[in-house]
């Protein structure tokens, strides 16, 4: 009988603990919610752009609508927004829009030969981690934040995104 209650007990523990953590992940914004964030400046950045390498300055974003995407080749929901993004580049782009891919892989390497396979309109950056702190990314990949003509990350979005609901978005700030 012992035994069973401490079985019981342990069950118990483990559920509320389960719990805890699903409720701190909601409230964190995981599980594909986005949120409104208080508008503040992007981090600046200066990044090495594939396939060329060449550096990209963040300051040649200044006046555009921008989408900075944080994603990596291993990343099945990455790999599957990434259709939608390309879309998103090339219908709003003559509007002053542009997305910018901010790869986490370890090697350019992955990221030259998913571009050379799935195709890029837009620039993409090798980022760090240095870069991820920066914007206050977390560890989860898709992450995705919108940022106005005055530079202010207005959202941000924690998990993939359709190309409605990113389009819905961008409209309001073109």
């Amino acid at each position: 009988m012992g035994m069973m209650k401490s079985l019981r007990f342990r069950v118990v523990l483990f559920a509320l603990v389960l719990v805890g953590v699903f409720v701190g992940q909601v409230q964190a914004g995981w599980f594909g919610s986005s949120k409104k964030t208080d508008p503040k400046q992007m981090p600046a950045f200066v990044l090495t752009e594939l396939p060329g390498q060449g550096e990209f300055n963040s300051k040649q974003l200044q006046g555009k609508v921008v989408l900075i995407n944080f994603w990596a080749t291993w990343c099945g929901p990455c790999v599957a927004e990434y259709p939608d993004l390309m879309k998103l580049h090339t219908a709003y782009k003559a509007r002053g829009f542009t997305v910018i891919g901010l790869s986490m892989d370890q090697s350019s390497g992955s990221v030259k030969k998913f571009m050379e396979k799935a195709g890029s309109v837009y620039p993409m950056l090798m980022a760090g981690s240095s870069v991820s702190r920066a914007f206050n990314a977390g560890s989860g990949l898709p992450m995705s934040f919108l940022v106005d003509r005055r530079g202010k990350i207005v959202e941000k979005y924690y998990g993939p995104r359709s190309y409605e609901v990113f389009a819905r978005d961008i409209e309001s700030l073109l």
